[in-house]
């Protein structure tokens, strides 16, 4: 055996060695949100179009990291548990969804449409996580909107939206389900607003 193939044989020994103490990566799965499930609005919709933007927020929420904050000053995830998109669009899909389903607007689009839309809905989303108080757990999420005429950049409406679900389980797959229940609650509460601060608004295709 030369010096050359002994060399050869014992860095391949290492490098071995090596690999077999390496952490193991992360095994993940990956969520999808419960769909909304709204009955159809049962008086005319309106005939304004709308276009739903995708949440402004933190560097922290812009992740597939599905959140919890166990006190109140620290921000940390559950493992092994990843939404199958960021935070912010997977809440832009819901109301998206949510939305349609109510048929309350002539059309709802996204940023991702390039299609011209009568009114766009702003907003930054504030807290998208599990927190904790004590022993008691609540998927909170927190989004202030606005109602936004592109043709001015004119404010029709803002309201700060607060929606709190408790948990009887934090197990993750409860912990979805959850943020489900909360994500559809926070769209009735944003369809019911945007319906009464639009009502007496003039499409811009109209005027």
């Amino acid at each position: 055996m030369t010096f050359r193939t002994l060399t050869s044989g014992l860095a391949l020994a290492g490098l071995l060695s090596a690999c077999s103490v390496l952490p193991k990566s992360e095994p993940l799965t990956f969520y999808q949100m419960p769909a909304p499930a709204l009955d159809r609005h049962t008086g005319p919709a309106l005939p304004i179009s709308l276009r739903i933007t995708t949440p402004a927020s933190s560097s922290a929420l812009q992740t597939t990291r599905i959140l919890v904050t166990p006190d109140n000053n620290t921000l940390s995830s559950y493992q092994g548990a990843r939404w199958a998109d960021p935070n912010p669009s997977l809440l832009r899909e819901q109301l998206v969804q949510a939305f349609e389903q109510d048929g309350s607007f002539s059309s709802v689009t996204t940023e991702t449409h390039a299609v011209r839309a009568d009114v766009h809905l702003f907003s930054d989303l504030r807290q998208f996580q599990t927190r904790y108080q004590g022993q008691q757990a609540s998927v909170v999420i927190e989004l202030d909107a606005k109602l936004i005429d592109p043709s001015t950049r004119a404010v029709i409406a803002a309201r700060h939206f607060s929606v709190q679900q408790p948990l009887p389980d934090t197990a993750v797959n409860a912990v979805v389900d959850n943020f489900g229940v909360a994500s559809e609650q926070l769209a009735r509460e944003l369809l019911a607003w945007s319906r009464d601060a639009l009502n007496d608004v003039e499409p811009t295709s109209l005027k």
